[in-house]
């Protein structure tokens, strides 16, 4: 019968409080050597271990990764003489010296022991696997580089083979250059650029269903006006966003909220808690830290995943999270320096076209985060009985969301703004030419125009009755007119 080992096997031992393994190590007799199946790890019957709680957290170590998750919860269950006793045994072995440096790390604690290996430094992360900090700190103790990309506060992170290498962040950033200098003069340009966020703006407010008024179109298309912009990540920073963008005077925040927040589905049934209002500011002056950090995370995609995502699982506030989680991507996209002055990236806009896979890898996290939960519903609000902390959502993979993101700002680059560029072309070239034809208002030009194209450039019945007072020669001009420079596919045709 196969039997869990490392991380899988300390889960079980200690009824640890953290969510399921994506893929669990196990001991098989159907093996001879690892085999990574579908959803285990398999390693044959004669797999070296010492069956000891530190033993298969050095095997885990090696084979699994750095959970950050459950090696926090497990320091909660074993003693650090256990650590000790290893480390004092084999002061060079690489595994030991990283649990060891885990120890003192997550738990803010030094354990007892003045020896000094006498090997190399060891990655903390090995960087042919994670994504890791650029500049890592050397821990002379342990001999431990610390090549984490956050702190104990807020880590996120990445294995390399979740970071699409083609077309790279760098390539997209580049083809948005291209696309953007092709348009022919500053006036048309600048136009361009505010079009990209009046698309960006509705696609974000749309995504929370919401059909934002024209004044806060205005202020939230300021405040993308604004991203990339050097400010230091901090409360004051973010309640300033948030009360910039939320719906109405009631839902405006002074500071990170001080109550339990929570989602629900259609059905009424919770779908997500985030951390609770007492473990929330710890986790959130690890986020300020990480967004703040320069050094450290410098793969701008990894970082705008993290900072994003990592915020909306906090959801720091009652009210506004999501499209602030929008926002940051943006605002960490245009510190990165990449893009063209002034330009925005869409992401919202494709997001919109793909909402259930956006809700996929959000719901990859909120589902087994929330099952940690135990509570009741009640009248007004849930009955906690117990909650996980905000373990969980301080360390989280982002492999999910790193590829979604690339995908958006790829989907964004190559079809949404190209898209976007050639109605606004098509608009005015189609107005120019309307215009000289025929003495109509320009708003009422302007919006036949996008009735028109909006349906394949036919104007349907009853809008031709909203416009009674043009004659049917005028809208069936402005029908071909719109075919000609749109040249939109007709009804029925792809």
């Amino acid at each position: 019968m196969p039997h869990e080992i490392g991380y899988s096997r300390l889960i079980d031992l200690f009824a640890l409080d953290v969510r399921p393994l994506a893929t669990p190590a196990v001991v098989s007799a159907s093996v001879n050597r690892r085999v990574n199946a579908e959803n285990k790890v398999l390693f044959p019957n004669g797999v070296a271990i010492d069956d000891t709680p530190v033993g298969h957290l050095e095997f885990a170590l090696r084979h699994e990764g750095v959970e950050l998750e459950v090696i926090e919860a497990l320091f909660e269950h074993i003693a650090p003489a256990e650590l000790v006793s290893r480390f004092q045994s084999t002061p060079n072995g690489e595994h030991i010296r990283r649990a060891c440096f885990l120890w003192e790390w997550l738990k803010g604690e030094e354990l007892p022991t003045t020896l000094t290996p006498g090997a190399g430094y060891v990655d903390l992360f090995p960087n042919d696997v994670y994504v890791t900090a650029e500049e890592p700190v050397r821990v002379k103790k342990f001999l431990v580089r610390d090549n984490a990309l956050g702190t104990r506060d807020f880590c996120p992170t990445v294995r390399l083979s979740a970071v699409p290498r083609s077309p790279s962040l760098e390539e997209l950033f580049v083809e948005a250059n291209r696309v953007l200098s092709a348009v022919s003069n500053r006036e048309l340009y600048d136009r361009a650029v505010r079009y990209l966020y009046l698309s960006e703006t509705r696609g974000s407010y749309a995504i929370e269903s919401e059909t934002p008024s024209s004044d806060k179109t205005e202020r939230f298309m300021q405040l993308l006006s604004q991203a990339g912009e050097p400010v230091t990540a901090n409360e004051d920073w973010l309640v300033g966003l948030q009360n910039a963008i939320v719906r109405n005077a009631y839902s405006k925040e002074a500071s990170y909220r001080a109550k339990l927040n929570w989602l629900e589905d259609a059905t009424g049934r919770i779908s997500f808690f985030p951390p609770p209002p007492d473990e929330l500011r710890r986790a959130m002056a690890g986020w300020e830290t990480f967004v703040n950090d320069q050094k450290r995370c410098r793969d701008t995609l990894v970082k705008a995943t993290c900072i994003s995502f990592g915020f909306v699982y906090l959801h720091p506030f009652m009210d506004g999270n999501g499209r602030l989680h929008r926002f940051l991507i943006h605002h960490a996209l245009a510190r990165s320096g990449g893009l063209p002055n002034g330009a925005i990236i869409p992401v919202s806009a494709v997001m919109l076209k793909k909402i259930p896979q956006y809700l996929e890898v959000l719901s990859a996290f909120s589902r087994p985060v929330t099952a940690l939960w135990s509570y009741q519903r009640g009248e007004l609000e849930p009955s906690i009985t117990h909650t996980p902390g905000s373990r969980p959502y301080r360390f989280f993979n982002a492999d999910k969301e790193v590829a979604f993101l690339h995908d958006m700002i790829r989907q964004a680059v190559t079809d949404e703004i190209p898209h976007e560029l050639a109605w606004l072309h098509g608009y005015d070239e189609a107005f120019a030419r309307l215009e000289q034809e025929f003495d109509l208002p320009q708003k009422d030009l302007s919006a036949l125009i996008r009735m028109a194209h909006s349906n394949h450039g036919v104007l349907s019945q009853n809008r031709r009755k909203q416009y009674t007072y043009v004659p049917e020669a005028v809208l069936d001009r402005i029908e071909a007119v719109v075919r000609e420079t749109f040249n939109p596919a007709k009804p029925g045709q792809a």
